[in-house]
């Protein structure tokens, strides 16, 4: 991870201040270990997800699935769950005549169908393939740390997502969840979390929670568990590109409300990227991640997760 900043003061007061051990550390995928600007949230959010809606549920045009598509998403934080709510509060359009539906199915909108989809046709190029240094960043994390995956994104889709990035190794499929696997919950609901933590048998307060969403970063803190924000690449560089501020402009604008916030309280540390660790152990990475944001644990944090 590339950070923003460090800060010592908190040298003098960490060792007065008791820290559980850090066992596990958990991931969320989309917008954390892809860059925001890559372009491939907006991909995924708008084209694609308008183009199942047609294909598959009939909407008469693309714009009249995004318009469903945001209204939804804004409050369920989910397409998957989005469209299964849209679908109990019958705001899908009507199967057109002479369609229906087949004769295992009882509802017009199967997430098991959207995974399908967006594994075969989404434009996983836009990830830009495997960063040596971030599956660097993962080999030293996981010879110390239980390493779990968390997403509101289907399960096919997002295994294809860590083949892609070259990080599929590192989660197992055990420990990897997808909105199939919580449903009804999804995240930023307590109860996927708590399914989540139960699954894996740990405490939150084991834990750290890296995220790009607001909404989770602070479920995940109010929980108990520690938490980095993932605030995007290029978005502190005076300089950034033109193309690099619109992809994630478009990105965020698919995930309305949920702009990274690095000044709230839940916020325990920040990074900019999951990728820039090849000179460092894993522990350095978590310890001056923590110390930058007055972590409670500072510069002890080390001792906590077994690195000294």
């Amino acid at each position: 991870m590339t950070l923003i900043g460090s800060n010592t003061s908190v040298d003098s007061i960490s060792a007065k201040l008791e820290c559980p051990k850090i066992s596990t550390i958990i991931f969320d995928i989309d917008d954390t270990l892809y860059d925001v600007g890559t372009g491939f949230t907006a991909h995924r959010n708008t084209d694609s997800a308008t183009s199942f809606m047609v294909d598959k549920l009939h909407f008469p045009s693309k714009e009249e699935a995004q318009i469903l598509r945001d209204e939804y998403f804004t409050k369920y934080h989910s397409t998957a769950k989005g469209l299964t709510v849209a679908e109990a509060d019958g705001k899908l359009p009507p199967l057109p005549d002479g369609v229906t539906l087949p004769a295992d199915r009882t509802s017009r909108f199967d997430p098991e169908e959207l995974d399908e989809y967006w594994a075969q046709h989404l434009d996983f190029s836009l990830l830009g393939g495997p960063d040596p240094k971030c599956i660097e960043t993962f080999e030293m994390m996981s010879r110390k740390l239980k390493i779990v995956g968390f997403s509101n994104g289907p399960r096919k889709y997002v295994t294809r997502v860590l083949k892609e990035i070259g990080l599929e190794y590192f989660f197992q499929s055990k420990q990897l969840f997808a909105v199939n696997d919580v449903l009804p919950h999804c995240k930023p609901d307590h109860g996927a979390f708590q399914l989540v933590l139960e699954k894996i048998g740990v405490v939150p307060r084991e834990c750290i929670m890296v995220e790009d969403s607001m909404k989770n970063i602070r479920v995940a803190k109010s929980l108990g568990m520690k938490t980095i924000l993932v605030v995007g690449k290029d978005r502190k560089r005076e300089n950034r590109s033109a193309e690099y501020q619109k992809s994630a402009d478009d990105a965020e604008a698919t995930k309305a409300g949920d702009i990274p916030d690095e000044t709230d309280p839940a916020v325990d540390g920040k990074c900019i990227f999951v990728d820039e660790t090849a000179t460092r152990s894993s522990g350095e990475w978590l310890t001056n991640t923590f110390r930058y944001n007055y972590s409670r644990c500072g510069s002890s944090f080390r001792s906590f997760i077994g690195f000294e």
